[in-house]
């Protein structure tokens, strides 16, 4: 059974086409859909492979195309379900953050971000004390909190655990065996990133969730319940943009592609040297992205 979320948001896209005089002229976009129901386009692409499943839409490639106009029967009944407090209130929570509506020096309050996200003070002020263990938001005097500016100090000790970890991961990834999974999923991993690649100008922005995929799966490979933990902060830092100077995004995302590209290609041909010094380079890139930040630091010698 698909989350409260997912449910909730199939209804919602249900609910425009039937706004409408004819569905034939609906253009479903993801990047659009995402901004109008604030959540993100994952959500809205697992939304939209529901209503694929109901025979609402057609999906072929990046072509969704409406079928017919929704009946009854095609909405999901939310009535009875449990939604996941904690869930929507982090969607909501990292989307205002990928969509420059939250910046460092920024403050808010719990009250406000309740009743933007529609989840009760108490939800949010439990996700956002959780939340706090990051380093990149504080408390502040009457239920106020404040985004932490990002500092050179915290690049360099992330990006030093991070060498750390991944190294670690993708050494035991090379180790995996030969008719596991994991090839496979890499393999369309492969093509996915090369497709977008070819169209940069275009899908650079979907960097985000080619990075989020790339390094969960090169953690997964270390088996460690605590190396997966550090993959949130990775999630936050990196796939959300924090802060980060949007000027040069798409050329930076162009070389992060190119990258992964060479990385998941070595992965693939077994080669121990080609993967190791791959993953190098990318490593001391996304060092030299992380320090020039919206504040300006330069890597240091």
């Amino acid at each position: 059974m698909q989350s409260h979320l997912i449910q909730t948001t199939a209804n919602s896209i249900l609910k425009s086409f039937s706004e409408v005089e004819s569905v034939s002229n609906i253009i479903l976009k993801d990047n659009t859909l995402a901004k109008k129901l604030n959540v993100s386009r994952t959500t809205i692409r697992t939304a939209l492979k529901e209503l694929q499943t109901k025979g609402v839409i057609a999906i072929s490639d990046n072509h969704k195309t409406v079928l017919r106009s929704p009946v009854d029967s095609d909405y999901f009944d939310t009535s009875n379900s449990v939604s996941s407090k904690e869930e929507i209130i982090e969607t909501y929570f990292l989307d205002l953050i990928n969509h420059g509506k939250l910046l460092p020096g920024d403050k808010f309050s719990e009250l406000e971000l309740a009743k933007s996200s529609g989840c009760n003070t108490i939800t949010v002020r439990e996700f956002l004390i959780k939340f706090s263990r990051f380093g990149l938001i504080e408390k502040k005097p009457r239920a106020k909190w404040k985004m932490i500016k990002f500092d050179e100090q915290f690049a360099l000790e992330l990006v030093q655990f991070r060498r750390i970890l991944e190294m670690n991961s993708i050494t035991q990834l090379m180790a995996t065996p030969a008719d596991d999974g994991v090839w496979e999923e890499l393999s369309i991993l492969l093509d996915k990133h090369v497709e977008v690649l070819s169209d940069v100008d275009n899908r650079y922005t979907e960097l985000s969730e080619l990075d989020r995929k790339f390094h969960y799966i090169i953690q997964r490979a270390s088996g460690n319940r605590f190396f997966m933990q550090f993959f949130d902060v990775v999630s936050l830092i990196c796939h959300y943009h924090y802060q980060w100077n949007k000027g040069d995004e798409l050329e930076r995302n162009k070389v992060a592609i190119e990258e992964h590209i060479e990385i998941i290609t070595q992965l693939l041909a077994h080669n121990t040297s080609g993967v190791l010094a791959a993953m190098e380079t990318h490593l001391n890139t996304s060092k030299r992205t992380l320090l020039r930040s919206a504040h300006g630091l330069e890597e240091t010698a």
